[in-house]
């Protein structure tokens, strides 16, 4: 009896093992580097049997939210990547980076429902997360790990692309502006006025004619709390200060120094369209050469159209036309 009960132990522990998954059975592999006390997960993504061929890596910055880059459910995988990753990954290994303190793999049950992951205990994200939510965490994050990759026999270092959309928009150019190691950037649907003007330009679509002040004005005390308390990244007040305080300083001045090829791209219907019109018109002025817009008329922030109602339109997803149109500027910017 009791060598039978462990039979059953063993067995039952080795197949509790064997459900664990790990990105290999999502078609990744998965790096980890250690990063200022924090775990830094890396999936790179390749294609079937190109793993070990040398190719140049292809780094996408995701936006702001605390999401796990793996989210299983019981009708499939939520992707990684916005857009199809076959795409690119025949010229390019694509990697994506983990948000600190964040499960790299996690089932949707345990997700808000806009995906985000929340400790149970307090209804926020993890420390971690909370801690290390802002700029120049990022940016020095990412270079490490790109360093990292470049060391890789696997990578060619004759080209390496940086890419972000939203939030990552700001990260990816901060890279370009500190790596030469990068050679091209695309800028996708951020906001060169930083992130406190969407904040404003999203509460004036809420106002109306008999409010006319009441919800910016509020963003504004907002933002001169949090430039009184810049370094507070606690979320006792609602919102984390110094992330906010990072990401909102305007970067239109940074792009004069960027000499490399960049492509911005963002949806007509998004509310920072009227800042990359800006962004376009002075970098004209400036008669910049190496950048390239291109504006998807229709689209929102996520490049989807909307229905009359003004919520998404998911079956008008446009995220694969924005990744191939990357590919044609890349192959035209060699």
């Amino acid at each position: 009896m009791k060598y039978t009960l462990l039979l059953i132990l063993l067995v039952y522990n080795f197949y509790t093992k064997a459900q664990i998954k790990q990105a290999a059975d999502f078609g990744f592999r998965h790096f980890r580097l250690s990063y200022e006390k924090d775990t830094v997960d890396i999936l790179l993504q390749s294609k079937k049997g190109d793993e070990l061929k040398t190719k140049p890596v292809f780094l996408f910055c995701q936006g702001s939210l605390p999401i796990p880059l793996i989210i299983t459910s019981q009708y499939g995988v939520v992707p990684s990547f916005p857009f199809d990753t076959n795409v690119l990954c025949e010229n390019y290994h694509l990697a994506i980076i983990g948000k600190p303190g964040i499960p790299l793999i996690t089932d949707i049950s345990n997700l808000q429902e806009d995906l985000t992951y929340l400790e149970e205990s307090t209804h926020w994200p993890p420390l971690i997360y909370l801690r290390n939510d802002h700029l120049g965490y990022y940016v020095n994050r990412n270079l490490a790990v790109i360093e990292f990759l470049c060391n890789q026999k696997f990578v060619s270092t004759s080209s390496l692309v940086v890419s972000g959309h939203s939030q990552g928009a700001r990260i990816a150019l901060e890279m370009a502006l500190a790596s030469k190691k990068i050679t091209h950037l695309i800028y996708a649907s951020g906001n060169p006025c930083g992130q406190i003007m969407s904040m404003i330009a999203r509460a004036r679509q809420q106002e109306d004619r008999y409010d006319t002040t009441t919800y910016v004005d509020n963003d504004f005390r907002l933002y001169e709390a949090i430039v009184a308390d810049s370094s507070r990244n606690d979320t006792s007040l609602g919102e984390n200060f110094k992330s906010i305080y990072s990401f909102s300083a305007s970067s239109i001045q940074s792009f004069s120094r960027i000499q490399i090829p960049t492509f911005i791209c963002y949806g007509s219907l998004d509310i920072i369209t009227p800042f990359n019109d800006y962004l376009r018109a002075e970098l004209i002025r400036q008669r910049k050469k190496n950048f390239t817009f291109r504006t998807y008329v229709g689209l929102n922030h996520n490049y989807m159209g909307l229905l009359d109602d003004g919520t998404n339109n998911y079956d008008d997803y446009n995220w694969d036309l924005v990744a191939q149109d990357w590919l044609n500027w890349l192959n035209n910017n060699r």
